[in-house]
This record gives structure tokens, C-alpha cells and sequence, in this order.
């Protein structure tokens, strides 16, 4: 006669699933700060490849370089504390990238809401 193995039910703590979910929490956390971190980057490197890639103020309109210049001056004047790790350093962060990047895409809609 074969005989069947039984599996041993496991029961666990409301402790144990919470650690359970605690950690999946984290890798929750790490996937989205790295997806987010590489949104700002990419958006950050366009506008850098775009500003450097035009030959000059000559290819600009002048709305386009009060523009730039509103935005030199506002990047310039960035008060950050990165030490601290707060939202609101994040927030000024974005908000810098996104408005650079509608300068230099104009009419480039991302798929993303911000």
C-alpha cells in the first residue's frame, strides 16, 4: 500500500505574516523609488541633450530664452537638504525636471500623470 506524505500544515503568526508583508513592502519601495529615480533621470537627460545639442541662442526664439533663463535662475536658487531624505526635496526635484522638460519638449505629452 503507498502510503501518501502529508504536508505539514504550517501556521503562522499574524507577527510572522506581517514580517511577511513588511518585506514585501521594502521590495515594493526599492522597485518603485528605482523606477521613479529613472523617470527623472531620462527626462533630465533630454533636456540636457536637447539644451546642448542647440548651436545657440541664434536657434531660440526669445519666449524660448526667457524660458531657459527663468529656469537657469530657478535651478540656481534650489534649496535642497538631499542629507535629509525628505518628500518635499523630492517634490522641488520634480517639479524642476518636469517644468525644464516642457521647456525643452514643448507639446511632448507623457503617458505618465505626475
Amino acid at each position: 500500500m503507498k502510503t501518501k506524505k502529508r504536508h505539514k500544515k504550517r501556521e503562522t503568526s499574524p507577527a510572522t505574516m506581517l514580517a511577511e508583508e513588511l518585506a514585501s513592502l521594502r521590495r515594493d519601495l526599492r522597485a518603485t523609488i528605482r523606477a521613479y529615480a529613472a523617470r527623472l533621470e531620462i527626462d533630465l537627460a533630454e533636456s540636457m541633450a536637447t539644451i546642448v545639442s542647440s548651436k545657440g541662442a541664434e536657434t531660440l526664439s526669445p519666449e524660448r530664452l526667457h524660458e531657459i533663463r527663468d529656469l537657469t535662475i530657478m535651478v540656481r536658487k534650489r534649496k535642497l537638504k538631499p542629507e535629509k531624505g525628505r518628500r518635499k526635496d523630492l517634490r522641488k526635484i520634480d517639479s524642476l525636471i518636469r517644468d525644464l522638460h516642457s521647456v525643452t519638449h514643448p507639446g511632448v505629452g507623457r503617458g505618465v500623470s505626475r
